[in-house]
């Protein structure tokens, strides 16, 4: 205890200063303590140290785990003046993965405030909390583990199953800006999920990546990524994502090129799915992120590791095949909104909800080049109900009020589907066609002071079948190469399909392609 008294004829202003002064000084020279310092202030005569005091400011200090000057210590002593979750966490990611490039041993620091709970794990009795798990190709495990809550912080790096060698710990260096970039999405508002740099790592050094997140806004985040599997899965207040992409099915890769273009069809998709059902755009953002980042960097990611099992299909597909396909992994990706009951008290029935599933899954048979079949099928759906008012200048407000029942009520429900079939016997393409649909319903309750002024239910359906084959046979008749019609699918730039197979969601625009 530090007592700081005022003689009679001290000004206020020297006690002031002679306060800040020797409380500074009293909080350094006792920064190690476990218990609360004071600082008393006295006016007057000063007889002893027993005078009582005026009054008493009483400052908690931090308890370290162990003293230290490192660098990651450093960072956390700053991090831990502020109470919001991002700042806590600030660089502390980046600073524990980017130790692997001098140092591969295990680590472990925490701080938390005098008064909390003695023997407190900081790490893992935390509201918030980030734990990353890598595997080595050499078999190592790292875990890597982050943990805040209002009074305590601690991070921690654990080791086992073998040590790192200098590969590994530079592989590992490597992700330390993903792993930040990650933390700082999930912890801002609204929140992001940045997880794009996690899939670039290099699979002959690395087998696998997990990432669990968990924080006090109810926000969630599972992440996993390996030679055969992508997946994201976050849960929060607004909704639920969950993407996996199927990475064992290296033959249905096509160029970067066709890639490109049908992660653009795809984006382009989920933008009109979330304008078309009112989806929550935080959420829809989140959903966009993560499908855009699944869907990409297949190269390193995509190679497959040594002494790996073999992959599903045994046999490369040719140029005109993939020409027929999206370029794409397969994947199934969904994301449902929270469903909201409350917006109209008077009709609780009627809710507002949002629900959007994209997905691809291809099949290929056969037990050789020669004598093969390829079906890939892409599909959407598309369930949303919300609440909107008669004039795009009023306001909503619903309340048991007859009065304030005016508005419409809107209910879609849309189906999209694309299927490209390819068979090949005794080396010969025989069939190659594509058959796409795509139906939308839109049914619309407007309310005129709580009466129902209109129902009304508007459906839409085109469909699409194209013969693949016959156009490919169509081109060769007019390009009179002199050459059989198998040879000219093997020694000519054909006719890319990649974007005519992709999915289509609107019944408009597919019956406009369908006329051109």
């Amino acid at each position: 205890m530090t007592v700081i008294s005022l003689a009679g004829n001290q000004s206020l202003n020297t006690l002031v200063s002679t306060t800040k002064t020797t409380a500074v000084t009293a909080i350094a020279q006792e920064s190690q303590a476990t218990a609360p310092q004071s600082v008393l202030v006295s006016f007057g005569k000063v007889e002893s140290v027993n005078t009582k005091p005026v009054y008493t400011i009483t400052r908690p200090v931090p308890v370290w785990e162990k003293a230290s000057s490192d660098s990651i210590s450093s960072k956390m002593a700053g991090n831990f003046t502020s109470q919001a979750t991002a700042v806590r966490f600030q660089g502390l990611g980046a600073a524990l993965l980017s130790r692997f490039t001098n140092d591969g041993s295990n680590f472990s620091q925490s701080v938390r405030q005098a008064s909390s709970i003695e023997g407190l794990n900081p790490v893992k009795n935390t509201d918030n909390q980030f734990s990353l798990s890598i595997k080595t190709a050499g078999g190592a495990l790292v875990n890597i583990t982050l943990g805040s809550s209002n009074d305590a912080l601690g991070v921690q790096i654990e080791v086992t199953n073998g040590n790192l060698s200098e590969a590994e710990r530079t592989a590992l260096a490597k992700l330390s800006d993903a792993f930040q970039k990650t933390i700082d999405g999930l912890t801002q508002q609204p929140p992001r999920l940045d997880v794009a740099g996690l899939t670039k790592f290099d699979s002959s050094v690395l087998s696998s990546v997990d990432l669990h997140a968990k924080l006090s806004s109810a926000q969630t985040l599972d992440f996993h990524a390996d030679s055969k599997q992508r997946s994201v899965k976050s849960t929060g207040i607004a909704g639920t994502v969950n993407i996996s992409v199927d990475m064992s099915k290296q033959a249905l890769l096509g160029t970067a090129t066709q890639q490109q273009q049908a992660l653009n069809q795809y984006l382009k998709q989920i933008d009109s799915a979330k304008g078309r059902g009112n989806g929550n755009e935080a959420l829809m953002d989140m959903f966009r992120d993560a499908f855009s980042a699944l869907n990409s960097n297949y190269g390193e990611a995509a190679a497959t590791p040594k002494n790996s099992a073999p992959a599903a299909v045994h046999f490369s597909l040719n140029g005109t095949d993939k020409n027929m396909l999206t370029g794409l992994a397969d994947f199934n990706a969904s994301v449902t909104q929270t469903p909201d009951n409350t917006i109209n008290p008077l009709r609780p029935d009627e809710v507002d909800a949002f629900y959007y599933q994209i997905s691809q899954n291809t099949s290929i048979t056969g037990n050789s080049t020669l004598d093969r079949g390829i079906s890939q099928k892409q599909q959407s759906h598309l369930v949303a109900s919300y609440h909107k008012p008669l004039s795009s200048g009023l306001q909503l407000h619903l309340t048991t009020l007859k009065a304030s029942q005016n508005y419409e009520y809107t209910q879609i429900d849309d189906k999209a589907e694309s299927a490209t079939d390819i068979q090949y016997r005794k080396g010969a393409l025989i069939s190659a066609t594509l058959n796409q649909t795509a139906s939308t319903s839109t049914h619309v309750s407007k309310y005129v002071k709580g009466l129902l002024e209109s129902d009304t239910t508007t459906p839409a359906q085109t469909t699409k079948s194209v013969d693949l084959l016959g156009t490919l046979k169509s081109h060769w008749q007019k390009a009179n190469t002199h050459s059989s019609f198998e040879g000219y699918l093997h020694q000519f730039n054909l006719q890319d399909f990649s974007s005519v197979v992709l999915l289509q969601t609107d019944p408009a625009q597919l019956r406009q392609s369908a006329t051109a």
